[in-house]
């Protein structure tokens, strides 16, 4: 063989070769997953429920087991270690829901036990004192719901009885009193489910009335008045489910009204104002749940699209911009089930995939992409 001929097939291989590289690319590229659909590349465990809470995430798959991710520096993930979690980690079984603080953990099960994890400073746990659990301790039987604020815990046992235990200085526990309370102490009777936010609560009654008590130092407990509640009051009826943030709330009528009160700084209440809104006010319609962030609303209507509003400076509203918005605007569709943590937001869609976007500092979104904020919805990879 000639230098010539060497040096022609050479030639013919070499940009035969850049060739097929350039249509693989291409291909490549034009089957890549669009924004917002599935990854086929991603495990087929299907998520059923997820909360977001400080700077940690955690998510209940169709055969009740845990994953967590994110910030674990209190043990709060249930998971034996400290170091932060930047993809999901099974934690435990035959979980049945979840409410996580700031750094503590309610757990409950499909047996209906209560378990409790991570910081105690407050007494938040329930367990008598205010030593940390690095591991999961169980706290309570016959437990139908649980919630948790910044470093205060609720449950509501099979009975319909509502307790409490933790920090108690706005009087969000709702005994009566503003001291801590280290063990489980009853509030009230006939409740179904309760939420809190960073310092006040809201209860829903089995005959659908709604109370609030604690921190009212924005109108968030929706009496019309500034002053901080130790006893529930009644604020209204026919609510299906409720959501409270740093000083704002969130409550959904069974008519799919959306309704919201209280701190509108960030433009929350999507209503393009930033005054406090004093006695609440009706802000969204067709609307299937709702979600508060610590200052961001996430609202699911009945047709599968997210629609969200507020405080954006974490990209938690999944935009793709980083300044806050007055007003709502869709941003997915095919949604399931949401939730909203204090900067970032979780979307669980229709076919089991999770999304998330906003606060990463922690690993929090579960994306394992890096701890950069993330401004549009990410697949969680399990």
């Amino acid at each position: 063989m000639n230098k010539s001929m060497t040096t022609t097939n050479f030639k013919y291989r070499f940009f035969g070769t850049m060739i097929l590289l350039l249509a693989t690319g291409l291909l490549f590229n034009s089957c890549s997953a669009k924004d917002n659909e599935p990854d086929p590349s991603t495990s087929n465990i299907k998520i059923m429920n997820t909360t977001a809470s400080f700077a940690s995430s955690f998510f209940i798959d169709e055969n009740h087991h845990l994953f967590a991710c994110g910030s674990n520096s209190r043990n709060q993930l249930a998971y034996g270690q400290t170091s932060p979690q930047y993809l999901p980690v099974k934690t435990m079984d035959n979980v049945s829901n979840i409410a996580s603080g700031e750094y503590h953990t309610l757990i409950l099960k499909t047996d209906k036990t209560l378990w409790v994890v991570g910081e105690n400073d407050f007494g938040q746990l329930g367990t008598g004192n205010t030593t940390n659990l690095s591991s999961p301790e169980k706290i309570a039987d016959n437990v139908i719901a649980v919630a948790t604020g910044k470093n205060f815990s609720f449950f509501v046992k099979s009975d319909n009885t509502l307790w409490a235990m933790g920090n108690n200085v706005f009087g969000q526990l709702g005994n009566g009193n503003t001291e801590y309370q280290y063990t489980p102490v009853k509030v009230m009777d006939e409740v179904q489910s309760v939420v809190a936010g960073a310092a006040h609560t809201l209860i829903l009654k089995t005959d659908g009335t709604l109370w609030s008590c604690g921190n009212n130092m924005a109108y968030q407990l929706g009496d019309g008045t500034d002053a901080h509640k130790s006893t529930p009051v009644k604020i209204t009826s026919n609510v299906i489910q409720m959501s409270a943030g740093n000083q704002f709330s969130l409550f959904l009528k069974s008519d799919g009204s959306l309704w919201g009160v209280g701190f509108d700084g960030a433009g929350q209440m999507g209503d393009n104002n930033t005054t406090a809104v004093k006695t609440p006010k009706q802000i969204l319609n067709d609307v299937k749940e709702a979600k508060a962030g610590y200052g961001h609303t996430l609202a699911l209507k009945k047709d599968g699209t997210l629609w969200v509003a507020g405080l954006n400076d974490s990209g938690q509203l999944g935009n793709s911009t980083a300044g806050n918005q007055g007003h709502f605007e869709p941003v997915m569709d095919n949604v399931a089930t949401i939730s909203a943590g204090y900067y970032h937001s979780i979307a669980v869609k229709k076919d089991g995939t999770v999304w998330s976007t906003g606060s990463n500092g922690s690993g929090q979104l579960g994306t394992g992409t890096g701890l950069s904020d993330r401004n549009k919805f990410e697949q969680v990879k399990f």
